[in-house]
């Protein structure tokens, strides 16, 4: 009785560690990076602004309000980068970009269309002249009723 004991808690345990060793390595895949050049702070930056870009096409197909926005994407005009980008023309499309998700946040429900395609016009002419490697996931961003 006690070898069968002792059997099941040996079981469980290697049942328990191969569990967590297939866990950690899920982990560690969702954290692995995206960016073949790596990770840049302005990398991190655009993931945020597509994922709310993304859910804000949702809402507007939905009828539903937008979703929060913290205003923190002023933060990629001084963002580390991956890669050179002219800097002129890169001040300047950031600069778009934030004056443009700010209008769209102010804006009534009826004009919030325009604006969400607006903005990611911005982002398909920015990375049209530079990393192009998104535009594919932009595209979709585009809302059309």
């Amino acid at each position: 009785m006690q070898r069968k004991v002792i059997f099941i808690l040996f079981l469980s345990l290697v049942v328990a560690l191969h569990s967590c060793k297939q866990e950690d390595q899920k982990a560690e895949q969702e954290c692995a990076p995206l960016n073949p050049n790596g990770d840049s702070e302005l990398s991190l930056i655009m993931r945020k602004m597509a994922t709310l870009a993304e859910e804000n096409a949702r809402a507007i197909r939905e009828g539903k309000e937008l979703a929060p926005y913290d205003g923190s994407f002023d933060k990629m005009l001084n963002a580390e980068r991956s890669m050179h980008i002219e800097e002129d023309f890169f001040q300047g499309m950031a600069k778009t970009y934030i004056s443009t998700i700010n209008k769209l946040y102010e804006a009534k429900p009826e004009d919030r269309l325009a604006l969400h395609n607006n903005l990611i016009q911005t982002c398909q002419s920015c990375h049209g002249e530079t990393c192009r490697g998104p535009l594919k996931r932009i595209d979709k961003m585009i809302v059309t009723l």
